[in-house]
Order: structure tokens, then C-alpha cells, then sequence
């Protein structure tokens, strides 16, 4: 067997072993990206916020969709995926919205959401 096919076939055997996302299989898992449905409900939280110079503002959705899937996947914030804005807009946005209680309120009205602390957080 080649080092390859051997490494394959561990992933493969490791995969059926675990429920996915990890041992949270048993909870109910908020949709990500966040159905309209969803973003309806916490949209409010966020006040439209127009930036006159600079980069454009990344949308509070995307910045939220991706602390929800950190939550989820309990990863860290380094390994977000590039299809989520950068780990640093993230990041700055997920502190000033746990500051201000923002991430309690779309606690409140999303309860599947099951937000806590995110990795790295170190507050």
C-alpha cells in the first residue's frame, strides 16, 4: 500500500467515526449561510452603517455567517475559510459586537445559534 492510498484510507476511516460537525450532532445547527429567514430576524441588530471614505464595509452578514460557522465547527479564527471575509475584519467586528451585546441579542433571537466565546478570544 502506498503512503498515499494508507493516509486515504485513515481520513476516510476517521470521517465515518465522527458525527460532523464534531460530538454537536445531537443539537440542531443554524443554517450557514443564514437564510433570509434568519438575517430577517437579527437584521435589525445591525444599523446600516455608510462609509464615506476607504474601502468599502464588509456586510454585517458576511461578518456574522462567519463567527456563526466558527461556532459551529468550534474553529479557530486563523482557519476560517477565504470564502468568509479576512479573519481580521472578523475578528474586530465579533469583539466590538460581544462588547456592545450585539452577540447576546442575536443569541436571543436565533437559539439555535448556541454562540459562546470563540476560540482565541482570550477575554
Amino acid at each position: 500500500m502506498t503512503g498515499q492510498t494508507t493516509f486515504n484510507s485513515i481520513v476516510s476511516h476517521a470521517t465515518q467515526q465522527l458525527p460532523y460537525p464534531y460530538s454537536q450532532a445531537s443539537r440542531p445547527m443554524l443554517q450557514i449561510p443564514l437564510s433570509d429567514a434568519d438575517w430577517a430576524r437579527v437584521q435589525s441588530l445591525f444599523p446600516e452603517q455608510v462609509s464615506t471614505r476607504g474601502r468599502p464595509r464588509r456586510s454585517d452578514r458576511e461578518i456574522l455567517n462567519a463567527i456563526l460557522w466558527l461556532q459551529q465547527t468550534n474553529e479557530k479564527w486563523h482557519r476560517l475559510p477565504g470564502t468568509f471575509p479576512p479573519q481580521q475584519t472578523c475578528y474586530l467586528r465579533y469583539m466590538a459586537w460581544k462588547k456592545s451585546g450585539v452577540l447576546d441579542q442575536v443569541k436571543e433571537r436565533l437559539p439555535q445559534c448556541h454562540l459562546k466565546q470563540a476560540p482565541g478570544d482570550g477575554s
